[in-house]
């Protein structure tokens, strides 16, 4: 299902606007076949210049911040977004709307 509705990153992040899309949490087991993943619809919105720097001191790049109903959110450290596997290195939340803002991101000179 993560992999079913995609969408052309840089346009829609370029201007600014949330969209729908579905990703997939990952809980990670010992080796990959031991993950737990889970599908979930979330806002993908583009991370600001601050979140640039603070994701910098944790030696990550950001990506894209994720908003997620706080009773889907378990926890999970990693996340699968447009074929990519991230790492979810902050969180806020939650918000008064119900929403948790996931921070997603690569570690610097991992591909």
């Amino acid at each position: 299902m993560a992999g079913v509705l995609q969408h052309d990153s840089d346009k829609d992040q370029r201007r600014g606007l949330p969209i729908d899309a579905f990703v997939t949490l990952i809980d990670p087991g010992e080796t990959r076949e031991e993950d737990i993943k889970r599908d979930v619809i979330a806002a993908v919105e583009p991370v600001g210049r601050d979140e640039f720097v603070a994701a910098g001191t944790r030696d990550m790049k950001a990506k894209y911040k994720l908003l997620v109903w706080e009773n889907e959110y378990r926890e999970e450290s990693e996340v699968v977004f447009n074929d990519r596997r991230l790492f979810i290195y902050r969180t806020y939340g939650p918000r008064p709307d119900g929403k948790v803002e996931l921070y997603t991101g690569e570690r610097v000179g991992v591909r």
